[in-house]
């Protein structure tokens, strides 16, 4: 007996090795990861964290030619440590002017709450594409101008930030607003040289939806363009030989349309895009010009001898051209309003 037992406990003493260092190597894994994680806590732990909301009191000076809009809104910042005091270095950066009053900080609960009225000017770039159906997506950017991301965090106020119920804005429908907070990265450091090509700052947007009701807006901009349209092509009930009525109705229904255009273009901001403006105002143009086109091929079949091939052309002409014209109008209109 005493011969067999030594030999059974060295043939498993390898064995008993093997599971020793896979254990070892286990553990020693899990320390180093938890020395990471440890390593990567003080850093998010030493951020400071600033809950931003905003209450919007009014909107107005929707200022299409100056692509602005004006707004009052309180703000208001929550935040542990006493010495932060976010709202001294919160700015509106797409503002083109702004100024903060009545600012106040109290300690609610061991949490500082800061809060401050602002009445800012918004820059606005506005979408005229679809004018006047237009949708706009108005902005409102709180962004901190002295600590960048590394040392401070902000998260939206979901929960508070609304628009006041007594906000209305003529001719619009609010469809829809929301706050979220982001980074707004800038490829500088502003000579920071802590920082490597770039620098990153918390950031807060409030979002607020319009859709325009334009469909009245509408007819009374245009009436014009359309009478004088009308105007133009009533040449073709006119005798070819009738030479002053027949050319002179078309160049003053020419002359509508371009003070029309003139107004029209004098509410909105320059676009370098084809909005539905533009397409209503040039279409209306070519069809004027093609009535003195086809009146001076009627005067010419008229003196030529061909006068029932001239009225035949008038009457076709009329038609052809008043349905189509129609036909592209409601293409347009719809196109904008979908």
């Amino acid at each position: 007996m005493e011969a067999v037992v030594p030999a059974r406990r060295i043939g498993e003493h390898p064995r008993a090795m093997k599971y020793s260092l896979l254990v070892a190597s286990v553990l020693l894994l899990l320390v180093l990861g938890a020395r990471g994680v440890a390593s990567q806590t003080p850093e998010i732990k030493g951020k400071d964290t600033c809950t931003i909301g905003m209450y919007i009191l009014s909107i107005y000076d929707l200022d299409f030619p100056n692509e602005a809009f004006a707004s009052d809104f309180w703000v208001w910042a929550l935040y542990s440590r006493d010495s932060l005091n976010p709202l001294s270095s919160a700015e509106i950066t797409n503002a083109k002017n702004y100024n903060y009053s009545l600012p106040d900080v109290e300690k609610k609960m061991g949490v500082n709450w800061g809060t401050v009225k602002c009445k800012a000017t918004i820059k606005q770039r506005w979408d005229v594409n679809d004018f006047p159906f237009d949708e706009q997506t108005l902005k409102i950017v709180i962004e901190d101008a002295t600590h960048d991301t590394s040392s401070l965090v902000y998260v939206a106020d979901i929960n508070n930030t609304k628009i006041d119920s007594s906000v209305k804005l003529n001719g619009w429908k609010i469809s829809s607003f929301h706050v979220t907070s982001q980074l707004s990265r800038y490829q500088t450091t502003y000579g920071d040289p802590s920082l490597g090509t770039s620098s990153t700052y918390p950031a807060v947007i409030a979002t607020i939806k319009l859709k325009r009701d334009g469909l009245g807006l509408f007819f009374k901009l245009f009436t014009g363009v359309y009478v004088a349209f009308v105007i133009a092509i009533m040449v073709f009930f006119i005798d070819p030989v009738d030479v002053d009525p027949r050319f002179g109705l078309p160049v003053g229904a020419i002359f509508a349309t371009v003070g029309n255009k003139y107004i029209v273009d004098s509410i909105l901001p320059s676009s370098v895009t084809f909005t539905l403006v533009d397409k209503i105002h040039l279409v209306t143009f070519i069809y004027i010009l093609l009535t003195v086109v086809i009146s001076v091929v009627s005067l010419f079949l008229y003196k030529s001898g061909r006068e029932s091939f001239a009225k035949k052309l008038d009457h076709y002409s009329f038609y052809v051209l008043l349905s189509t014209y129609i036909l592209y109008s409601l293409f347009n209109i719809h196109s904008a309003l979908t």
